[in-house]
């Protein structure tokens, strides 16, 4: 058996780990998630425009994949 930690183990709000941005794979801008609900599904939208979608001029300046 192990010891319990002594800032309470899990990683739940009080765990100091730091917090890792969600990457957009197709325009390389920062995402979060929004919670759903019993009517809602959980969302991956843009932090800047609050859309799932990409900007269109955001796909233009994207990176090619393995170049």
């Amino acid at each position: 058996m192990t010891a319990p930690r002594p800032d309470g183990g899990g990683a739940g709000p009080q765990s100091s780990r730091p917090r890792i941005p969600l990457i957009c794979p197709r325009c390389g801008h920062e995402q979060r998630v929004v919670p759903g609900g019993p009517e809602r599904a959980v969302r991956v939208v843009h932090v800047g425009t609050g859309r799932e979608a990409c900007e269109s001029g955001d796909l233009a300046r994207a990176p090619d994949e393995g170049t």
